[in-house]
């Protein structure tokens, strides 16, 4: 018998990665749309990074208006990472109508309950069922 989680993890809406954009690429795109090469590009996003990394370093949360803010966490192994938190304005730039160009997983899925996704597992599974117990229904 199958259980929710296979539902959840065949049927929520994902977008397909393309391929990875590396910095070079960026540095090209952002030259063609600015007065700087891309060299110079280049250059301030490898020190954007050194000076992201001294911050960071020094328990410092950096904010790029507009994008978002960036701010360093510690896990219970003493691990350090980066945190980032999307700007509200970025984040309403991304879900505006008809926005996406990409290209997604299950987007007739959005919007949809638990419930149709198990009903969905259950009519292409047949032979693997998910049966919800009192438990887990709302």
């Amino acid at each position: 018998m199958a259980k929710e989680v296979q539902a959840v993890r065949a049927y929520t809406p994902r977008v397909v990665q393309g391929k990875l954009v590396e910095m070079s690429m960026l540095a090209q795109a952002i030259a063609a749309r600015t007065s700087f090469n891309t060299g110079a590009i280049l250059n301030m996003l490898y020190e954007f990074k050194e000076v992201l990394t001294e911050y960071a370093l020094s328990g410092l949360p950096v904010r790029l208006e507009g994008l978002g803010i960036f701010s360093p966490t510690v896990n219970k192994n003493g691990e350090f990472d980066l945190n980032y938190r999307t700007d509200v304005y970025l984040k309403s730039e991304l879900n505006k109508r008809r926005a996406f160009r990409g290209d997604m997983k299950n987007r007739d899925m959005i919007g949809k309950s638990m419930d149709d996704m198990i009903e969905r597992w259950n009519r292409e599974h047949p032979e693997d069922m998910i049966k919800r117990d009192k438990k887990t229904e709302k």
